[in-house]
C-alpha cells in the first residue's frame, strides 16, 4: 500500500526534499566535528606512528572521486522518455549515494582527530564538509544534471500538482 505522503509527491516537494537531506548530512558533520574539536586534547598522540596517518586520506581521496564519478554515472542513465518524477526519484537516490560517500570519510576523519588530535585529520574531513556544501542542490543543478527539456522545465518550476 502507497502512503498519500507518496501519492502526493510534486518536482517542488522532491526539490525540499533533496535539500532537506543535504542541510541535515552537512549540518550533522559540522556539528559533530565542533564538538570533537572542542573536546580535544592538548597534544597529539604519538604522530610518528600512526598508520591512520595514510589511512584515513586514502579512503578520502578514493570516496571523493568516486562520489564524482558514480553519480554522474547513474544520472547518465536516467533516460530521458521517463516522466519528470521518474527521473528527479534517481536523481535523488543519486545525490544521497554521493553525500554518503562524502560524509562518510568526512565523520572518520572527525573520529581520527578525536582519538589522535591530529589537525590533519580534522581539516581533510573540513574539506569534504566545503565541498558537500558546494554540492547543495539548487533547481538550475539538477535541471542541468537531468538535462530537462523545455516542458519539463515548466512543469518543474511552477506547477504543484500530483502525480
Amino acid at each position: 500500500m502507497i502512503s498519500k505522503q507518496a501519492q502526493n509527491q510534486t518536482p517542488s516537494l522532491i526539490l525540499k526534499q533533496i535539500t532537506i537531506i543535504h542541510l541535515a548530512l552537512v549540518a550533522g558533520q559540522i556539528l559533530f566535528g565542533i564538538v570533537v574539536f572542542a573536546i580535544g586534547k592538548q597534544q597529539p598522540l604519538n604522530p610518528k606512528n600512526d598508520a591512520l596517518i595514510y589511512v584515513m586520506p586514502a579512503i578520502a581521496v578514493g570516496c571523493f572521486l568516486v562520489s564524482m564519478l558514480l553519480p554522474k554515472n547513474m544520472i547518465g542513465n536516467i533516460k530521458n522518455d521517463q516522466p519528470l518524477l521518474a527521473k528527479l526519484k534517481l536523481y535523488q537516490a543519486a545525490f544521497i549515494i554521493r553525500m554518503a560517500l562524502l560524509e562518510g570519510p568526512s565523520l572518520f576523519g572527525i573520529v581520527c582527530f578525536l582519538l589522535t588530535n591530529n589537525v590533519v585529520f580534522i581539516s581533510i574531513s573540513a574539506a569534504l564538509v566545503l565541498y558537500a556544501i558546494y554540492q547543495r542542490p539548487t533547481r538550475q543543478k539538477i535541471e542541468d544534471d537531468l538535462n530537462l527539456g523545455y516542458e519539463e522545465k515548466a512543469e518543474f518550476e511552477g506547477t504543484d500538482k500530483a502525480y
